[in-house]
């Protein structure tokens, strides 16, 4: 089946023409963060969308999968880092990361849920230290891209 990942450049994501766009990262979202996962609406819905970059991965005409690009004053975070549980183990995860660290520049941070820290580590990210911190009662930690800009793995679409 084809994969499609679609970018939402920083700020463009609540216009009329990405919405649509906007609301599929956020049913993935939805799906794995708070159905499975257990995470408040209020927190994974924090009010930042409108402002980040987002990518969304079609498997076919399906959401599959989303992630978040935000700037912080650390960086640039890779956030909400969700592919549905059907499309899991087929290396979707490992595609959008690789899109957004080819999108980005500069410093580059993610935080990692301890249960997905192997994931990240074999992408190429490392632990800024051994702190376990909470967020929505997940263990994380703290994880650098230290390689620089990456290479686009595959064609991504931008809405007009």
């Amino acid at each position: 089946m084809e994969q499609t990942v679609i970018y939402l450049e920083a700020g463009t994501a609540s216009l009329p023409t990405n919405a649509a766009y906007l609301a599929l990262c956020q049913q993935v979202r939805r799906s794995v963060f708070v159905q499975e996962q257990g995470v408040s609406e209020a927190i994974d819905f924090d009010g930042n969308d409108p402002s980040c970059a987002h990518l969304l991965l079609l498997f076919g005409d399906e959401a599959a999968g989303t992630l978040r690009i935000r700037t912080t004053s650390k960086g640039t975070k890779l956030e909400r880092i969700a592919i549905l549980r059907e499309y899991r183990k087929q290396g979707l995860g490992k595609l959008l990361v690789r899109c957004a660290l080819a999108l980005v520049e500069g410093q580059v941070y993610i935080h990692a849920q301890v249960q997905s820290e192997g994931f990240y580590q074999r992408l190429g990210f490392v632990a800024e230290d051994q702190i376990i911190f909470y967020e929505a009662d997940i263990p994380h930690k703290t994880m650098i891209w230290p390689h620089g800009k990456g290479v686009l793995p595959c064609t991504i679409t931008r809405p007009s």
